[in-house]
């Protein structure tokens, strides 16, 4: 009888995301690969009784999406947490409301914590004071992350555990916003937001891998297969790799390992003691990278530039990690086999950045490690041009121009604006770029990331650097092939080809004629992963 196929998807517009970007009207899944690929009579005949058969009926359907950065232990924390993005939330009583609540919720000296404001989406353009946080919960330590995560609000109760008072200095990497009269003000821009953090407990793994349910099906609801998480640390991992063993696989992972959460380089050591390379693990949980924290954040004002910024301190940006420090562990990472995964907002973060991996590749030449940039937001011809030379590899936030395109221009102002995300340049000079959310940066679907990098439109409309605004299959290729590349795995995943992981999403609109003003409304209708159905609308 001939082989039998899984499943089939037939009568479809397929976009394969090969060489050629071939589109087909059918395939065939057995044991999680696609077998065949072609015209639905053909691939009709791989059918038999125990055969899924799916008919299309014209739908258009795609590679899984890759996306190249999220935090997927932070986007549990918004399950447990107040959540407090805007929209919907729209000012500053708003979330004092919600702080309120919170804190009668959990009872006094208890932490409530919250995520996400954002001060420029708030009717009043301004960040909310510890005073403010005091007058709704005097008896409960308040601490609230920014949606970039780069700052946050803490309320006098906080501040007191912490220690934190007017005769604080700013810790390296950091900053504390002071009144006047040099009282601190409860804003704290990224590493005092340390000073904080340390005191306040952390999530259990049962916590974490009850908010990994709710991550995981909103990935797979968004068409989301694979992710690249940005922030691999102790009990995220555990959470995740007893979902996996739970049976609950709906989103393959590759994990950049955080090297400085408490003491830089700990991770590390063990990892290269252990002779864990990259790519340690199997095609739902592996080790992909080392993360490495350089500058602060472009909608913040505190990533590494050459010229000041307008927001924010309005500084040339602080170092999160120290260059010299970078040097070294991207040498000792680079050393074990470990690629570095190094985050760069601002154009000197970048050079600092490819600095570090310049210097670990003259002192121990390693063909195609294909080392990271992480966001490579504000990247300039000279930037480029040294990321060719060095073959490193950008995941760029290109996702960050919707939600936060308006705070990004407004920061670097035009000239600048310019080169963020240059995705055509990136195309144009044979850099392969994938693309990201940075989620939960951003919360919003990849086929809002690729409306932006197609019309470079941000959410009220401001268009930023049209110059570099790329075709809808260039951007569906960044999400697909481009993230496979960079996780080192475009031999398995990132397009429709034989062989490879049968990863598949059914879109409810043809993403390849429709106007790109529409590229915001597309929904998933399906999700496959490995040959299996794990979302349906």
């Amino acid at each position: 009888m001939g082989l039998k196929a899984d499943m089939v998807l037939v009568n479809g517009k397929i976009i394969t995301v090969d060489r050629q970007d071939s589109v087909v009207e059918a395939v065939a899944i057995k044991d999680g690969k696609f077998i065949a690929i072609g015209k639905t009579e053909e691939i009709r005949k791989l059918s038999g009784e125990k055969t899924n058969i799916i008919d299309l009926d014209g739908k258009t359907a795609m590679p899984g999406i890759i996306d190249s950065h999220t935090h997927p232990s932070s986007i549990s924390f918004k399950f447990m947490e107040i959540d407090c993005r805007a929209p919907p939330i729209r000012s500053i009583s708003e979330i004092l409301d919600k702080v309120k609540a919170k804190a009668e919720e959990v009872g006094s000296d208890k932490w409530v914590r919250g995520v996400a404001f954002n001060d420029s989406k708030l009717v009043e353009k301004r960040h909310i004071t510890r005073w403010e946080l005091d007058s709704v919960a005097p008896d409960n330590p308040v601490f609230i992350v920014s949606d970039t995560g780069h700052q946050s609000l803490a309320n006098s109760r906080a501040l007191e555990l912490a220690g934190v008072s007017k005769d604080t200095p700013d810790p390296p990497g950091g900053e504390i916003e002071r009144d006047e009269g040099g009282i601190p003000t409860g804003l704290l821009y990224e590493n005092a937001s340390g000073l904080v953090r340390k005191h306040i407990p952390e999530y259990t793994v049962e916590e974490l891998k009850e908010g990994y349910k709710k991550t995981v099906e909103q990935f797979a609801s968004w068409g989301v297969t694979s992710t690249h998480n940005a922030s691999g640390r102790m009990n995220g991992i555990r959470a995740y790799k007893q979902l996996l063993d739970d049976g609950i696989r709906k989103v393959r992972m590759s994990l950049m390992v955080s090297v400085n959460r408490n003491s830089p380089g700990d991770v590390l050591d063990g990892l290269a003691l252990g002779g864990i390379e990259s790519g340690f693990g199997d095609d739902w949980l592996k080790v992909m990278s080392m993360k490495i924290m350089g500058d602060g954040s472009g909608a913040g004002g505190t990533c590494c530039v050459y010229e000041p910024q307008n927001r924010g301190p309005r500084g040339l940006g602080l170092w999160m990690t120290e260059p010299e420090e970078v040097n070294r562990l991207t040498l000792k990472a680079h050393n074990a086999g470990l690629r570095v995964s190094i985050h760069s907002i601002g154009d000197r973060g970048v050079d600092m950045a490819l600095d570090a991996i310049e210097k670990a590749q003259k002192q121990n030449p390693k063909p195609d490690m294909r080392h990271r940039i992480e966001h490579n937001s504000l990247c300039t011809p000279k930037q480029l041009k040294r990321i060719k030379e060095l073959g490193a590899s950008p995941s760029s936030s290109i996702g960050y121009m919707y939600g936060l395109g308006d705070q990004y221009t407004e920061n670097f102002g035009p000239d600048r604006s310019r080169w963020l995300h240059p995705h055509k340049t990136m195309k144009e000079m044979g850099i392969i770029a994938g693309g990201n959310s940075d989620c939960p940066v951003t919360y919003y679907s990849p086929f809002v990331q690729m409306y932006t990098a197609v019309t470079r439109k941000t959410s009220s409309g401001q268009v930023v650097g049209p110059e570099e605004a790329i075709s809808v299959k260039d951007a569906i290729r960044v999400y697909t092939w481009n993230g496979a590349y960079q996780g080192k795995d475009e031999d398995k995943l990132g397009s429709i080809e034989l062989g490879k992981l049968a990863d598949i999403i059914v879109l409810d609109r043809d993403i390849l004629t429709i106007d790109p003003e529409d590229l915001l409304n597309i929904q998933v209708l399906k999700t496959i992963v490995d040959g299996k159905i794990v979302y349906e609308s």
